[in-house]
């Protein structure tokens, strides 16, 4: 504002004291938490004035070696003295003028320490508060019977740990703790163990009822499933969904059983099994189901062992290789419904 271009280096650098730009220069590489406070030369006092680029506090605490929080009144005074020394090394009046205005803001760089003190005593405090209501949920949800009455209150309770969980990670930020939260914390790692399991309960009582249903819809429907042919070790493997329980696999129906329930739907009218060339990766088993009212579905299995994956599906006519999330996800939902009349 008509000041010198110097002059204005020089109040850049005395608003904004020891920030990221020091992590450019020579000699100035972040130490570690524990090691000794790192305390910038006078060159790099300098040079940083010349070169700011901006001010962020947590890139502050990487060019100190530790968090502010752990900022001592003696660690300020350290900087305090550097920036004198400094002054008095001085080789010309404008380094002097910068190493200046730099010193008039070594009372801000203790107000941000007292500010993210607070911010850590906050955080500490509040992941106290919420240990009790994670391991009170955690509790409650191994009690909670595998039943269909349980899933709201699972549903709940998933909200309420995640809600909790982007409380105490925003604290955890504003409180420089460089360990993420999920590291080590073992009421989180309760809460979330207990909600894996009851979702497994689910999932397991899921699959044992549709065995049922298979095993009745087999019994039905016996002279149309021998007709397809398929050979012991097909009719054994089981069907894996990939990415299906929190991006992880799970092994879910025989193709015995799987095959039951699409006869035994009233949703389907026509299944045709066939086998074709899969490439290097070895033959697939093409299905085809009418579904009168709906698409016709179309899926390519290959088996490897005592499992089979689903590698390709598609409705009318439109097979494609399941190459993305949201199209495994597609396919994964499409398996189920022809196999439970949706």
């Amino acid at each position: 504002m008509g000041q010198p271009k110097q002059r204005t280096a020089a109040a850049s650098i005395g608003k904004h004291i020891l920030y990221p730009v020091l992590l450019l220069l020579p000699g100035a590489a972040p130490a570690d938490a524990a090691a000794d406070l790192h305390i910038p030369n006078c060159a790099q006092y300098v040079a940083f004035g010349e070169k700011w680029v901006g001010m962020d506090e947590a890139m502050a605490a990487e060019v100190l070696g530790r968090p502010l929080y752990q900022l001592t009144d003696d660690d300020i005074a350290r900087i305090d003295k550097s920036l004198h020394d400094c002054i008095r090394a001085a080789q010309s009046d404008d380094e002097r003028t910068l190493l200046r205005q730099d010193l008039k803001q070594v009372p801000v760089l203790r107000a941000e320490r007292n500010r993210v003190r607070r911010a850590y005593a906050d955080f500490v405090s509040a992941k106290q508060k919420a240990q009790v209501r994670l391991e009170q949920i955690a509790d409650r949800l191994d009690k909670l019977p595998a039943s269909p009455n349980s899933r709201a209150a699972v549903d709940d309770a998933q909200a309420t740990v995640s809600a909790i969980f982007f409380e105490l990670e925003q604290k955890r930020v504003r409180a420089q703790v460089n360990e993420p939260l999920a590291a080590d914390y073992p009421a989180y790692a309760k809460a979330m163990g207990a909600l894996a399991r009851k979702r497994q309960a689910f999932a397991a009582q899921a699959r044992s009822e549709l065995a049922t249903e298979a095993d009745e819809a087999l019994e039905h429907h016996r002279a149309e499933f021998d007709r397809l042919a398929l050979s012991t070790a097909e009719q054994d493997a089981t069907i894996i969904l990939e990415g299906i329980a929190g991006g992880k696999d799970i092994g879910w129906l025989t193709l015995r059983q799987w095959v039951a329930l699409v006869l035994g739907s009233p949703e389907n009218t026509t299944l045709t099994i066939s086998r074709r060339d899969g490439g290097d990766h070895g033959d697939l088993l093409a299905v085809e189901i009418l579904r009168p009212g709906y698409s016709a579905a179309e899926f390519g299995l290959r088996r490897s062992g005592s499992v089979f994956r689903l590698v390709e599906c598609g409705t009318d006519g439109h097979l494609a290789t399941i190459s993305s999330a949201d199209a495994r996800q597609e396919a994964n939902s499409l398996l189920i419904a022809v196999a439970r009349g949706r």
